[in-house]
């Protein structure tokens, strides 16, 4: 248990800091990251009031209260499924990491630093490594969720059953 605690933790703290110093370094620069495929250009980076693609822009607030709520929802649904899914671990610290990234920006900046672009696909909306590290959270999480979440569910629900047994022999006694 506490192994997983630690992992996710490192895993959420490791997010926000790749996603803050890319912000840091990158935005407002001319760089090619990936020739051909990803580039950071000062032409592109803006700060972005809204959600994905700039949906609700200027709702700065409604955001921050929406990430604060939804963090709330995925802490209460991690502590109490206690899901020890390594798959699931990761997936739960990207999507943690990068609304917390994102939500950092939106605090102290008014919105979100977005910076990255596809070079192969220009008319695809700029985007951060908060946003990258959501994606491929809530990927995984839906990969989870498909192949692995019901084998865990009945492993913790014969567990609680085993739990229900013994509780009720011992009020017997």
């Amino acid at each position: 248990m506490k192994k997983s605690v630690f992992l996710k933790l490192g895993l959420i703290l490791t997010v926000i800091a790749v996603d803050l110093i890319t912000k840091l370094l990158l935005f407002d620069k001319d760089l090619t990251l990936i020739p051909f495929f990803v580039s950071s250009r000062s032409m592109h980076g803006q700060l972005n009031t809204g959600a994905a693609w700039g949906i609700m822009g200027d709702n700065t607030i409604f955001l921050i209260v929406f990430t604060i709520v939804f963090l709330i929802v995925f802490a209460f649904i991690d502590f109490k499924w206690k899901i020890q899914n390594k798959l699931y671990s990761v997936a739960i610290s990207f999507i943690i990491g990068g609304a917390l990234g994102n939500m950092i920006d939106r605090i102290f900046l008014g919105g979100v630093r977005d910076f990255l672009f596809f070079e192969f696909y220009p008319d695809f909306p700029t985007f951060n490594m908060a946003d990258s590290f959501l994606c491929v959270g809530m990927l995984l999480l839906i990969i989870y969720i498909f192949f692995f979440a019901s084998k865990d569910f009945n492993k913790q629900s014969n567990l609680i059953s085993k739990n229900d047994t013994k509780q009720q022999n011992n009020n017997e006694n």
